[in-house]
């Protein structure tokens, strides 16, 4: 009888296993605030992209573990000798989420929405900033055959094929009318969306690479980073990022858990409003720009886990200034004496490029005190802090920027030109507007030699470091964790976790 039993409980827990093993697996992935919206044209926010990423796709992507660009939706690519043509050559038997077919009108339909304000999908509560930040160049998107694509440029543009890897340039289907709903083409289809609570994933069945190991990807918001670390260990969620550097320790200590780092293509810096007195005044932002000791931030913040700041520009990213200081020297001149606090806007949930902004903002508080710079810290919800700052409403603000593309053009023109200086979907939340500056963009921008680039974007580091518009502080290390049973994330050197290939064991 035991034996009959025995071989029973066998058969039953047999039976078991294999449902379990079949059982379709669910990836919930923590992260410390909600996304803004979902279309890939209008999203300038990290929580947005990073739940994009793996919805929508492009012409072309990064090599794994690169910014290099290489196929994805096109599979070749011509360009004109004279740099003013691209010709691309799509995939076949690719179709969005909702059926539609792959196919150069249907691809047109991107990026014609963005640039032709007449086009039905030109939604007018999108302010398509990437757009006029990134791809102003391009003057007519043609449809050269069902499968081919071409694109006008107005003047060479040598970031181009790189910039064409970022969710912007993402190609959504053209029945496309939500931007809470995407469409793409890529491994996972939306599912739903509880605000403030969770997004969920469900794989896309038809995906061109293959159906992904797991059925469903939840991003849950925590916005507490140590409420997310208990909820992994344990195991009611199987990644997170937002992590605070005091909890590596403990993370790098737990078998069940591993962590995942990747370099840094970021910036943590201060950002003046220099359209607003006092700090229009040069030397007064030079003042308080000597005043912050870097390093004490470096070490208090991230633990270690970030490198001093010497310009916007991360020093792995060609055209990088190894000759401009850490640190700004101190001014000879007098600066205008600041007789009421000066507002420093900060957000108040975790960056990748800043683990405890508020922290952050209290140690410079108290080194601008020692010059008797006083300040008054002002924290917003991470949307109210992004409005508040395109809109031109701060003084001083904490802010980041994780790269695109992985070219000096995205982080020099993209913050501090002028041109992307526009009242409510400004990037440059400094409000600098600088000539030489901008011509020094327009000129690299045009260059096709690399090392006439990088000596045009070293000159203009000069300038950023004479005038002052910010602060750049720190190049923070990229950090998440993840159960230990858990394989196959991609965590790439621009920020994005890409989950088609992650299984749960």
């Amino acid at each position: 009888m035991k034996r009959l039993a025995l071989f029973a409980f066998v058969l039953v827990f047999a039976s078991c296993q294999r449902s379990h093993q079949s059982e379709p697996a669910t990836l919930t992935f923590a992260r410390g605030a909600d996304s803004q919206k979902l279309d890939p044209a209008d999203v300038d926010d990290g929580e947005s992209i990073k739940v994009l990423v793996n919805i929508s796709q492009g012409l072309l992507r990064f090599r794994h573990g690169t910014t290099e660009a290489e196929p994805c939706l096109a599979t070749s690519w011509t360009i004109s000798p004279d740099g003013l043509t691209y010709t691309f050559k799509l995939r076949e038997g690719v179709r969005f989420h909702d059926g539609t077919p792959l196919d150069a009108p249907a691809a047109a339909f991107s990026f014609l929405r963005q640039m032709d304000k007449s086009n039905p999908a030109h939604l007018t509560e999108a302010t398509f900033a990437y757009w006029s930040a990134m791809f102003n160049m391009i003057t007519a998107v043609e449809v050269v055959d069902p499968m081919t694509l071409r694109l006008r440029l107005r003047e060479p543009h040598a970031p181009l094929l790189a910039s064409l890897c970022i969710p912007a340039a993402h190609l959504i289907s053209p029945k496309f009318i939500d931007q809470r709903h995407p469409v793409g083409t890529g491994p996972f289809r939306f599912g739903e969306w509880e605000p403030n609570e969770r997004i969920v994933l469900e794989a896309n069945p038809d995906y061109w690479e293959g159906k992904p190991k797991i059925q469903r990807l939840v991003f849950k918001v925590v916005p507490d980073s140590a409420t997310r670390l208990i909820q992994l260990q344990m195991g009611q969620i199987q990644a997170m990022d937002g992590i605070d550097p005091n909890d590596l320790p403990i993370i790098k200590h737990d078998k069940a858990l591993q962590l995942l780092t990747a370099p840094g293509l970021n910036v943590f810096y201060l950002s003046f409003n220099c359209q607003k007195p006092p700090l229009d005044n040069k030397v007064l932002r030079r003042a308080i720009a000597a005043a912050i000791n870097k390093k004490d931030i470096i070490d208090d913040v991230y633990r270690g886990a970030a490198i001093v700041a010497r310009n916007p520009l991360p020093p792995f990213v060609a055209g990088h200034n190894d000759a401009i200081p850490e640190q700004l020297y101190e001014t000879t001149k007098p600066w205008p004496t600041v007789t009421r606090p000066l507002r420093l806007e900060v957000m108040t949930n975790p960056r990748p490029y800043l683990p405890n902004p508020l922290r952050a903002a209290e140690m410079i508080k108290s080194d601008l005190a020692k010059i008797q710079v006083p300040v008054e810290i002002v924290p917003n919800e991470w949307g109210a802090h992004l409005s508040r700052t395109s809109h031109g409403d701060h003084e001083m603000a904490l802010m980041g920027w994780v790269g695109d593309n992985g070219d000096a053009d995205n982080f020099l023109y993209v913050l501090l030109d002028k041109d992307t200086a526009t009242l409510g979907s400004a990037l440059n939340i400094c409000f600098w507007m600088n000539d030489a500056y901008h011509d020094l963009m327009v000129a690299a921008r045009r260059e096709l030699d690399p090392a006439k680039r990088a000596a045009l974007y070293r000159k203009s580091q000069e300038i950023i470091f004479d005038e002052a518009p910010m602060v750049p502080l720190a190049h923070a290390e990229s950090l998440m964790a993840c159960r230990a049973n858990t394989d196959g994330i991609l965590f790439e050197v621009d920020g994005d976790i890409l989950f088609y290939k992650a299984t749960v064991k």
